[in-house]
């Protein structure tokens, strides 16, 4: 695509405010903003029972002391822990340039919704100064640019929706599901149903939908979930909350994730509960601080990810987990698996990025065998015919290059790979003419032959029958190779005239003949194609193909033709090869292939 210059003016201010908004944050690590401001009581509200808690002077300076922490990490571009150190100074006393270092954060880290919605919140909750405003609202407006939105219908009402493991709330949805431009696991659960998952490619500044049919559930078993200690907390299923504990209620047969969310930092470690068909599966966790949070994010977008030994789900996974050695899996079709090692520090809020390698062994990627048929039609040029003729050409003899045309018909079956075998049918037309070559015609009955020279017209047809191995690849642009052999056989037309002298010295010329011989080769023909496609079967390519004749059977002159050699009377052509034992030959050729 050009790039304008409007585009490339955008673009600049763009970077130029981006620069802005960490250079203005960066320059005032001491400050402390005010606090969002309350919204206005309604008439006969109550402000003392249900306004926020006062802030006390210990809480602002802890908020003090992780702004600090974040700005330092901030200047280190270390994206991951300085967002954490924001959000945390964030929770305690949510303050302006807070705010803005963590839009900024969560931009680096490419997490585009929630990088919109923190530029959002400051410009809704916070007194901007007009140059902050500015700047937010650039970046609000090219952040929109890269931040999707998930449509879903048909879903049943009161389901629950989690998407990459971040809970969007239950259907219908009150507000548009954000997400960043990607590819995002989408999965909706509701009692009695069976869950619908779905992966979903989302393109920016665009609606991606998805029709949820959830069918009802026919095999399901019984989880209770409880909590040792008698403690009051959500239970997440699957990453979707189905009550508070103690729980129980039907899910469907096979694994799931469970564990206990509650305020603050309290909760359990992801756990897997195995419930078979119509029986009662008891889980009992026991509720702990959870200091530390982990994020997943898995390459490719669906992956399936595991914390010691629990599946957790496919997609993003992020949660809190006991500080200290865990044990990261991630796994996908067509991939080969991943296990890592993380140990989080208390407090410690940590992105693991695992990218899969691709198991080319896998039969995903195996293309499926199929049949092809190609025709090739192209024109040829042979440097010589070689032989006794040809040889004999030399002094004021000419001889022109042979030409011709080739065309071959091949079928093959060709498998996965690209590796192909087949069968060839085709048929081969050359011509050349040697002018002026030294010849004699012998006279009946005598030993010494007439000297002179000689024209030749010499036409070779035949039909070539053979088999081929081959290789392909590439789709839109195809590139092959292709080495095939056997047989042509065909015939060999040669039509002579001249001139000579009589043994008296005098001058005649020799009338026209044409004789016919039978012409048998072995041939090999290497080719290399390269083209595009044009459809879901059909493919166009240039071609250059060699032709390698090797002869069984050469042609030569018959020597029964008589032709009248003036006052010595009739006489013969001695026998003269019209081809070589060895003939090259280069075909240009345009190639039409058709997949079954």
């Amino acid at each position: 695509m050009p790039i304008t210059l409007r585009s490339a003016a955008s673009s600049l201010v763009v970077l130029l405010v981006l620069l802005l908004g960490a250079t203005f944050a960066l320059a005032q690590p001491e400050a402390e903003d005010a606090p969002a401001p309350e919204p206005a009581a309604s008439e006969g509200s109550d402000i003392t029972d249900d306004g926020p808690p006062p802030v006390t002077a210990e809480t602002k300076e802890l908020a003090k002391v992780h702004f600090k922490r974040g700005l330092k990490l901030l200047r280190e571009e270390a994206w991951s822990p300085a967002l954490a150190e924001f959000l945390q100074s964030r929770e305690l006393f949510p303050t302006r340039v807070a705010t803005n270092n963590a839009g900024i954060a969560l931009r680096k880290l490419q997490r585009y919704d929630e990088a919109l919605d923190m530029f959002e919140t400051l410009l809704r909750d916070f007194e901007v100064p007009d140059d902050e405003r500015e700047a937010a609202q650039i970046q609000i407006a090219d952040l929109r640019s890269l931040v999707g939105t998930i449509d879903i219908v048909g879903a049943e009402p009161g389901a629950s929706i989690v998407v990459s493991s971040i809970d969007r709330g239950q259907y219908p949805p009150v507000k548009p599901i954000r997400v960043p431009a990607g590819t995002h696991v989408v999965r909706i659960v509701k009692d009695g149903f069976e869950p619908f998952e779905s992966r979903i490619d989302v393109a920016g500044g665009a609606i991606a939908s998805i029709e949820a049919e959830m069918a009802k559930l026919t095999d399901s078993g019984d989880l209770r979930v409880v909590e040792r200690g008698g403690k009051k907390l959500d239970v997440v299923v699957d990453g979707v909350i189905m009550g508070q504990s103690p729980w129980q209620g039907k899910v469907g047969v096979g694994d799931h994730m469970v564990l206990l969310r509650g305020p603050g930092k309290l909760g359990s470690q992801p756990a897997r509960a195995s419930v078979k068909s119509a029986e009662m599966t008891t889980l009992t966790l026991v509720a702990e601080e959870l200091e530390s949070q982990l994020r997943i994010d898995p390459t490719p977008p669906g992956a399936t990810v595991a914390v010691d030994g629990v599946d957790l789900g496919n997609g993003v996974w992020l949660g809190r987990l006991k500080a200290g050695a865990h044990k990261v899996e991630a796994r996908a079709e067509g991939f080969l698996s991943s296990e890592q090692s993380v140990t989080l520090k208390p407090g410690q809020r940590e992105t693991l990025a695992i990218e899969l390698e691709r198991d080319e062994d896998a039969p995903m990627w195996r293309k499926p065998s199929k049949w092809t048929l190609d025709a090739t039609a192209g024109f040829m040029v042979l440097p010589t015919f070689g032989g006794d003729v040809a040889d004999a050409c030399s002094g004021d003899c000419t001889a022109a290059p042979g030409v011709g045309a080739v065309a071959q018909v091949v079928g093959a079956y060709e498998l996965g790979s690209g590796l192909g075998f087949g069968l060839e049918l085709g048929y081969m037309l050359a011509a050349q003419d040697v002018t002026g070559r030294s010849a004699q015609l012998v006279p009946n009955g005598l030993s010494d032959g007439n000297q002179g020279t000689a024209d030749d017209s010499l036409r070779m047809q035949g039909f070539l029958a053979g088999a081929n191995i081959g290789y392909h690849l590439g789709e839109d642009y195809p590139v092959a190779f292709r080495l095939g052999a056997g047989i042509l056989v065909g015939q060999m037309r040669d039509e002579r005239s001249g001139t000579f002298a009589t043994r008296m010295g005098d001058a005649y010329s020799a009338f026209p003949v044409a004789t016919f011989s039978t012409v048998t080769y072995f041939y090999a023909d290497p080719s290399i194609r390269a083209g595009f496609k044009l459809g879901e079967h059909w493919e166009l390519t240039g071609m250059v193909q060699a032709f390698l004749l090797v002869g069984i059977s050469r042609p030569s002159f018959d020597t029964n033709i008589e032709v009248a050699a003036a006052g010595d009377g009739i006489g013969t052509y001695p026998e003269e090869s019209s081809m070589g034992a060895f003939v090259v030959g280069i075909a240009p050729a345009v190639n039409l292939r058709y997949t079954f």
